[in-house]
Protein backbone atom coordinates (compact mmCIF):
# COMPACT_ATOMS: atom_id res chain seq x y z
CA UNK A 1 0.00 0.00 0.00
CA UNK A 2 1.22 3.64 -0.79
CA UNK A 3 0.49 5.04 2.06
CA UNK A 4 2.73 8.56 0.94
CA UNK A 5 0.28 8.86 -2.38
CA UNK A 6 -3.03 8.10 0.26
CA UNK A 7 -1.45 10.61 2.71
CA UNK A 8 -1.50 13.55 0.13
CA UNK A 9 -4.95 12.42 -0.91
CA UNK A 10 -6.54 13.18 2.66
CA UNK A 11 -4.20 16.19 3.06
CA UNK A 12 -7.03 18.50 4.09
CA UNK A 13 -6.73 21.82 3.89
CA UNK A 14 -9.52 23.03 5.35
CA UNK A 15 -12.57 22.59 6.99
CA UNK A 16 -15.07 22.45 3.79
CA UNK A 17 -12.45 20.22 1.57
CA UNK A 18 -12.58 17.67 4.68
CA UNK A 19 -16.42 17.70 4.94
CA UNK A 20 -16.94 17.26 1.72
CA UNK A 21 -14.89 14.79 1.39
CA UNK A 22 -16.35 12.83 3.69
CA UNK A 23 -19.91 13.12 2.64
CA UNK A 24 -18.97 12.23 -1.06
CA UNK A 25 -16.79 9.06 0.35
CA UNK A 26 -19.85 8.25 2.99
CA UNK A 27 -22.57 8.54 -0.07
CA UNK A 28 -20.32 6.52 -2.50
CA UNK A 29 -20.20 3.50 -0.59
CA UNK A 30 -23.54 3.35 1.15
CA UNK A 31 -23.38 4.85 4.11
CA UNK A 32 -26.21 6.34 6.67
CA UNK A 33 -26.06 9.94 6.59
CA UNK A 34 -26.99 12.33 8.98
CA UNK A 35 -26.59 15.98 9.30
CA UNK A 36 -26.83 17.69 12.85
CA UNK A 37 -26.19 21.10 11.59
CA UNK A 38 -24.69 23.84 14.20
CA UNK A 39 -26.70 27.02 15.32
CA UNK A 40 -24.88 29.77 13.92
CA UNK A 41 -24.26 28.10 10.87
CA UNK A 42 -24.65 29.51 8.24
CA UNK A 43 -22.33 32.63 9.12
CA UNK A 44 -22.71 35.72 7.20
CA UNK A 45 -19.98 34.88 4.92
CA UNK A 46 -21.47 31.76 4.28
CA UNK A 47 -19.62 29.38 5.79
CA UNK A 48 -21.60 26.25 6.94
CA UNK A 49 -20.31 24.28 9.31
CA UNK A 50 -22.08 20.75 11.26
CA UNK A 51 -21.75 17.31 12.61
CA UNK A 52 -21.93 14.73 10.31
CA UNK A 53 -22.24 11.31 10.96
CA UNK A 54 -22.39 8.16 8.94
CA UNK A 55 -23.94 4.51 9.87
CA UNK A 56 -22.53 1.02 8.85
CA UNK A 57 -23.83 -1.94 9.33
CA UNK A 58 -26.50 -3.52 10.54
CA UNK A 59 -28.80 -0.78 12.42
CA UNK A 60 -29.60 -3.38 15.44
CA UNK A 61 -25.64 -4.20 15.59
CA UNK A 62 -24.97 -5.38 19.71
CA UNK A 63 -21.05 -4.69 18.58
CA UNK A 64 -20.65 -1.27 17.33
CA UNK A 65 -17.07 0.71 16.90
CA UNK A 66 -17.82 4.27 17.15
CA UNK A 67 -14.64 6.59 16.15
CA UNK A 68 -14.79 10.59 16.36
CA UNK A 69 -13.15 13.46 15.10
CA UNK A 70 -12.72 17.09 15.65
CA UNK A 71 -13.02 17.37 19.57
CA UNK A 72 -10.81 20.33 19.25
CA UNK A 73 -11.41 21.94 15.81
CA UNK A 74 -8.66 22.14 13.95
CA UNK A 75 -6.99 18.56 15.32
CA UNK A 76 -10.18 17.29 12.87
CA UNK A 77 -7.77 17.27 9.83
CA UNK A 78 -5.96 13.61 10.95
CA UNK A 79 -9.41 12.39 12.14
CA UNK A 80 -10.99 12.83 9.36
CA UNK A 81 -8.27 11.02 7.56
CA UNK A 82 -8.78 8.36 9.15
CA UNK A 83 -12.35 8.01 9.24
CA UNK A 84 -11.80 8.34 5.44
CA UNK A 85 -9.00 5.65 6.02
CA UNK A 86 -11.46 2.99 7.42
CA UNK A 87 -14.39 3.76 4.53
CA UNK A 88 -11.89 3.33 1.70
CA UNK A 89 -10.04 -0.10 3.66
CA UNK A 90 -12.15 -1.64 5.79
CA UNK A 91 -16.10 -0.79 5.17
CA UNK A 92 -16.59 -3.33 2.50
CA UNK A 93 -15.22 -6.14 4.38
CA UNK A 94 -17.59 -5.18 7.61
CA UNK A 95 -18.73 -8.44 8.92
CA UNK A 96 -22.71 -8.71 8.63
CA UNK A 97 -22.62 -8.53 12.48
CA UNK A 98 -20.67 -5.46 13.22
CA UNK A 99 -22.24 -1.94 13.04
CA UNK A 100 -19.51 1.28 12.83
CA UNK A 101 -20.66 4.77 13.69
CA UNK A 102 -18.33 7.72 12.53
CA UNK A 103 -18.94 11.14 13.96
CA UNK A 104 -17.05 13.39 11.62
CA UNK A 105 -16.22 17.15 13.30
CA UNK A 106 -18.22 16.96 16.91
CA UNK A 107 -16.54 20.57 17.34
CA UNK A 108 -17.70 21.68 13.93
CA UNK A 109 -17.21 25.59 14.91
CA UNK A 110 -13.66 25.09 16.14
CA UNK A 111 -12.86 22.84 12.74
CA UNK A 112 -14.26 25.44 10.38
CA UNK A 113 -12.88 28.43 11.88
CA UNK A 114 -9.33 26.93 12.55
CA UNK A 115 -9.49 26.97 16.64
CA UNK A 116 -9.16 24.37 19.12
CA UNK A 117 -12.07 25.58 21.40
CA UNK A 118 -16.24 25.92 20.46
CA UNK A 119 -17.56 29.29 19.62
CA UNK A 120 -17.70 30.02 23.32
CA UNK A 121 -13.75 29.43 23.66
CA UNK A 122 -14.81 26.19 25.90
CA UNK A 123 -12.19 23.60 25.28
CA UNK A 124 -14.81 20.81 24.67
CA UNK A 125 -12.71 17.94 25.77
CA UNK A 126 -13.24 19.66 29.08
CA UNK A 127 -16.99 19.95 28.84
CA UNK A 128 -18.39 16.61 29.69
CA UNK A 129 -18.65 17.21 33.57
CA UNK A 130 -22.02 17.75 35.90
CA UNK A 131 -22.06 21.40 35.88
CA UNK A 132 -24.24 20.94 39.44
CA UNK A 133 -20.84 19.61 40.50
CA UNK A 134 -18.06 20.93 39.02
CA UNK A 135 -14.11 20.60 39.59
CA UNK A 136 -13.29 23.62 42.70
CA UNK A 137 -10.75 25.62 41.52
CA UNK A 138 -7.23 25.12 43.27
CA UNK A 139 -5.37 27.60 45.26
CA UNK A 140 -3.03 27.75 41.75
CA UNK A 141 -5.70 28.10 39.38
CA UNK A 142 -5.86 31.95 39.50
CA UNK A 143 -2.02 32.20 39.54
CA UNK A 144 -1.35 29.36 36.46
CA UNK A 145 -4.30 31.33 34.32
CA UNK A 146 -2.78 34.61 35.09
CA UNK A 147 0.43 33.51 33.84
CA UNK A 148 -0.60 31.79 30.99
CA UNK A 149 -3.17 35.23 29.42
CA UNK A 150 0.08 37.69 29.14
CA UNK A 151 -0.10 39.50 26.24
CA UNK A 152 0.07 42.74 24.33
CA UNK A 153 -1.67 43.61 21.32
CA UNK A 154 0.36 41.84 18.63
CA UNK A 155 0.30 38.27 20.58
CA UNK A 156 0.82 36.31 23.74
CA UNK A 157 3.96 37.12 25.35
CA UNK A 158 5.75 33.83 25.16
CA UNK A 159 8.95 34.85 26.82
CA UNK A 160 6.83 36.21 30.71
CA UNK A 161 4.33 33.58 30.12
CA UNK A 162 7.29 30.82 30.32
CA UNK A 163 8.85 32.49 32.81
CA UNK A 164 5.62 32.63 35.36
CA UNK A 165 5.36 29.55 34.70
CA UNK A 166 9.04 28.06 35.58
CA UNK A 167 8.70 30.08 38.67
CA UNK A 168 5.41 28.39 39.37
CA UNK A 169 6.64 25.44 38.91
CA UNK A 170 9.53 25.60 41.63
CA UNK A 171 7.23 26.96 44.41
CA UNK A 172 4.53 24.27 43.82
CA UNK A 173 5.65 21.60 41.22
CA UNK A 174 6.07 21.18 37.71
CA UNK A 175 3.21 18.60 37.78
CA UNK A 176 1.07 20.35 39.72
CA UNK A 177 1.53 23.18 37.11
CA UNK A 178 1.27 21.02 34.31
CA UNK A 179 -1.73 19.66 35.89
CA UNK A 180 -3.63 23.07 36.19
CA UNK A 181 -2.64 23.90 32.22
CA UNK A 182 -4.38 21.27 30.86
CA UNK A 183 -6.86 19.44 33.27
CA UNK A 184 -9.21 21.71 32.63
CA UNK A 185 -10.77 25.12 34.60
CA UNK A 186 -13.94 26.35 35.46
CA UNK A 187 -13.34 29.95 36.77
CA UNK A 188 -12.09 31.88 33.59
CA UNK A 189 -13.88 32.36 29.88
CA UNK A 190 -10.97 33.65 28.58
CA UNK A 191 -8.31 31.58 29.95
CA UNK A 192 -6.84 28.26 28.60
CA UNK A 193 -8.58 24.73 29.03
CA UNK A 194 -11.61 26.74 29.89
CA UNK A 195 -14.88 23.91 30.34
CA UNK A 196 -17.43 26.06 29.68
CA UNK A 197 -20.58 26.96 32.48
CA UNK A 198 -22.60 24.71 31.30
CA UNK A 199 -22.73 21.80 28.29
CA UNK A 200 -22.03 23.06 24.78
CA UNK A 201 -23.86 22.33 21.90
CA UNK A 202 -21.55 19.73 20.47
CA UNK A 203 -22.06 17.77 24.01
CA UNK A 204 -25.53 18.36 23.98
CA UNK A 205 -25.47 16.96 20.20
CA UNK A 206 -23.16 13.78 20.44
CA UNK A 207 -25.62 12.66 23.27
CA UNK A 208 -28.33 12.41 21.14
CA UNK A 209 -26.20 11.04 18.32
CA UNK A 210 -25.02 8.03 21.19
CA UNK A 211 -28.69 7.62 22.57
CA UNK A 212 -29.95 7.27 18.85
CA UNK A 213 -27.67 5.03 17.46
CA UNK A 214 -26.14 2.86 20.46
CA UNK A 215 -29.50 1.68 22.68
CA UNK A 216 -28.99 -1.97 20.99
CA UNK A 217 -25.28 -2.57 21.46
CA UNK A 218 -23.39 -4.92 23.78
CA UNK A 219 -20.01 -4.34 23.13
CA UNK A 220 -18.58 -1.08 22.19
CA UNK A 221 -15.51 -0.18 21.02
CA UNK A 222 -14.74 3.60 21.00
CA UNK A 223 -11.99 6.20 19.56
CA UNK A 224 -11.54 9.58 19.96
CA UNK A 225 -8.67 10.83 17.20
CA UNK A 226 -6.36 13.82 17.96
CA UNK A 227 -3.16 15.47 17.47
CA UNK A 228 -0.48 17.30 19.33
CA UNK A 229 0.97 14.29 22.20
CA UNK A 230 3.68 12.10 21.77
CA UNK A 231 6.48 11.72 19.23
CA UNK A 232 6.55 13.33 16.09
CA UNK A 233 3.87 11.01 13.80
CA UNK A 234 3.53 8.28 16.19
CA UNK A 235 0.40 7.29 17.55
CA UNK A 236 0.02 7.81 21.62
CA UNK A 237 -2.60 6.05 23.58
CA UNK A 238 -4.51 7.22 26.21
CA UNK A 239 -6.54 4.66 28.23
CA UNK A 240 -8.49 5.63 31.25
CA UNK A 241 -9.49 2.31 32.52
CA UNK A 242 -8.28 1.46 35.67
CA UNK A 243 -5.02 -0.97 34.50
CA UNK A 244 -6.62 -4.25 35.99
CA UNK A 245 -9.88 -3.83 34.39
CA UNK A 246 -11.18 -6.32 31.68
CA UNK A 247 -11.52 -2.79 29.66
CA UNK A 248 -8.15 -2.39 30.13
CA UNK A 249 -6.40 -5.44 29.74
CA UNK A 250 -8.96 -5.59 26.18
CA UNK A 251 -7.46 -2.46 25.10
CA UNK A 252 -4.02 -3.73 25.56
CA UNK A 253 -4.23 -6.75 23.64
CA UNK A 254 -5.26 -5.08 20.98
CA UNK A 255 -3.28 -1.80 20.67
CA UNK A 256 -0.10 -3.36 22.10
CA UNK A 257 1.87 -1.92 25.60
CA UNK A 258 1.40 1.32 23.94
CA UNK A 259 -1.74 1.52 25.83
CA UNK A 260 -0.14 2.05 29.39
CA UNK A 261 3.22 4.36 28.48
CA UNK A 262 1.70 7.93 29.63
CA UNK A 263 5.23 8.93 30.91
CA UNK A 264 6.36 9.52 27.15
CA UNK A 265 3.82 12.67 26.74
CA UNK A 266 4.20 14.61 29.26
CA UNK A 267 7.88 15.13 29.73
CA UNK A 268 8.27 12.58 32.16
CA UNK A 269 5.48 13.73 34.19
CA UNK A 270 2.35 12.65 35.98
CA UNK A 271 -0.48 12.27 33.57
CA UNK A 272 -2.64 15.16 34.35
CA UNK A 273 -6.11 14.79 36.10
CA UNK A 274 -8.43 15.69 33.06
CA UNK A 275 -11.94 16.36 33.84
CA UNK A 276 -14.82 16.36 31.65
CA UNK A 277 -13.31 14.39 28.83
CA UNK A 278 -15.81 13.18 25.62
CA UNK A 279 -14.14 9.83 25.78
CA UNK A 280 -15.09 9.13 29.48
CA UNK A 281 -19.05 10.36 29.15
CA UNK A 282 -19.51 8.53 25.96
CA UNK A 283 -18.08 5.14 27.75
CA UNK A 284 -20.13 5.92 30.87
CA UNK A 285 -23.33 6.19 28.82
CA UNK A 286 -22.87 3.10 26.60
CA UNK A 287 -22.18 1.47 29.76
CA UNK A 288 -25.01 2.87 31.57
CA UNK A 289 -27.15 1.41 28.60
CA UNK A 290 -25.82 -1.98 29.25
CA UNK A 291 -22.46 -2.34 27.30
CA UNK A 292 -19.33 -3.39 27.75
CA UNK A 293 -15.97 -0.90 26.02
CA UNK A 294 -12.99 -0.88 24.91
CA UNK A 295 -11.84 2.65 24.47
CA UNK A 296 -8.34 5.34 24.06
CA UNK A 297 -8.35 8.92 22.61
CA UNK A 298 -5.85 8.14 19.90
CA UNK A 299 -3.07 10.96 19.47
CA UNK A 300 -0.79 11.60 16.51
CA UNK A 301 2.17 13.89 18.04
CA UNK A 302 3.77 17.19 16.52
CA UNK A 303 5.98 18.72 18.21
CA UNK A 304 7.19 19.60 21.99
CA UNK A 305 5.17 20.21 24.71
CA UNK A 306 6.73 23.84 24.73
CA UNK A 307 5.88 24.69 20.86
CA UNK A 308 2.13 23.16 21.07
CA UNK A 309 2.03 25.12 24.89
CA UNK A 310 2.77 28.31 22.60
CA UNK A 311 -0.14 27.04 19.96
CA UNK A 312 -2.39 27.22 22.83
CA UNK A 313 -1.66 30.02 23.99
CA UNK A 314 -2.02 31.71 20.18
CA UNK A 315 -5.16 30.26 19.54
CA UNK A 316 -6.88 31.92 23.11
CA UNK A 317 -5.18 35.34 22.04
CA UNK A 318 -7.06 35.11 18.33
CA UNK A 319 -10.31 34.22 20.19
CA UNK A 320 -10.32 36.25 23.29
CA UNK A 321 -8.01 39.69 22.49
CA UNK A 322 -7.32 40.03 18.50
CA UNK A 323 -9.73 42.47 17.69
CA UNK A 324 -7.74 44.36 15.00
CA UNK A 325 -4.85 42.31 13.62
CA UNK A 326 -5.01 42.68 9.27
CA UNK A 327 -6.66 39.78 7.72
CA UNK A 328 -3.00 38.80 6.35
CA UNK A 329 -1.52 38.32 9.71
CA UNK A 330 -4.62 36.77 11.32
CA UNK A 331 -4.10 34.31 8.98
CA UNK A 332 -0.44 33.90 9.46
CA UNK A 333 -1.03 33.01 13.12
CA UNK A 334 -3.84 30.34 12.32
CA UNK A 335 -1.79 28.85 9.73
CA UNK A 336 0.86 28.94 12.42
CA UNK A 337 -1.26 26.92 14.78
CA UNK A 338 -2.80 24.98 12.19
CA UNK A 339 1.03 23.58 11.10
CA UNK A 340 1.89 23.07 15.05
CA UNK A 341 -1.68 20.80 15.18
CA UNK A 342 -1.26 19.00 11.47
CA UNK A 343 2.28 19.62 9.82
CA UNK A 344 2.46 20.60 6.48
CA UNK A 345 4.94 18.14 6.35
CA UNK A 346 4.63 14.43 4.08
CA UNK A 347 6.97 13.10 6.21
CA UNK A 348 4.47 13.02 9.13
CA UNK A 349 1.43 12.84 6.84
CA UNK A 350 2.28 9.47 5.70
CA UNK A 351 3.66 8.46 9.34
CA UNK A 352 0.15 8.95 10.40
CA UNK A 353 -1.72 7.22 7.70
CA UNK A 354 0.58 4.42 8.38
CA UNK A 355 0.22 4.43 11.65
CA UNK A 356 -3.40 5.11 11.26
CA UNK A 357 -4.36 1.77 9.05
CA UNK A 358 -2.36 -0.59 11.44
CA UNK A 359 -4.26 1.10 14.46
CA UNK A 360 -7.55 0.58 12.23
CA UNK A 361 -6.89 -3.04 11.70
CA UNK A 362 -6.18 -4.08 14.89
CA UNK A 363 -9.45 -2.41 16.05
CA UNK A 364 -11.13 -4.18 13.37
CA UNK A 365 -9.54 -7.79 14.44
CA UNK A 366 -9.85 -6.81 18.04
CA UNK A 367 -13.81 -6.02 17.76
CA UNK A 368 -14.91 -8.79 15.81
CA UNK A 369 -12.61 -11.16 17.67
CA UNK A 370 -14.85 -9.49 20.84
CA UNK A 371 -17.73 -10.18 18.98
CA UNK A 372 -17.14 -14.25 18.94
CA UNK A 373 -16.23 -14.29 22.36
CA UNK A 374 -20.39 -14.02 23.14
CA UNK A 375 -22.07 -16.93 24.65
Amino acid sequence: MNFGAIAEEYAFENYDEARTSFLKKVNATGGILRTYLHPDSPQLDGTEFAIDTAWYGPKDADAVLIMVSGTHGLELFSGSAMQRLWVDNFQSALPSNIGVLLVHSVNAYGSAYYSRTTENNVDLNRNFIDFSDQPKATALTEKVQNALCVSKPKGPRNMIVAANLLCLAIRHGKSKVVNEITGGQYERRDGIGFGGFAPEWSNRMLNQIVTENLTNAKKVAIIDWHTGIGSYGEPFFLCFDSPNSPEFRRAETWWGAAVNDDAAGYDGNDRPDYSGLLLKSVKDKVQSLGAETTSAVIEFGTFSNQKMLQALLLDRWLRCEDFGSEPAKQAAHINQIRHRFCPNDPVWRESVIKEGYSILNQTMQGLSSWKKTDG
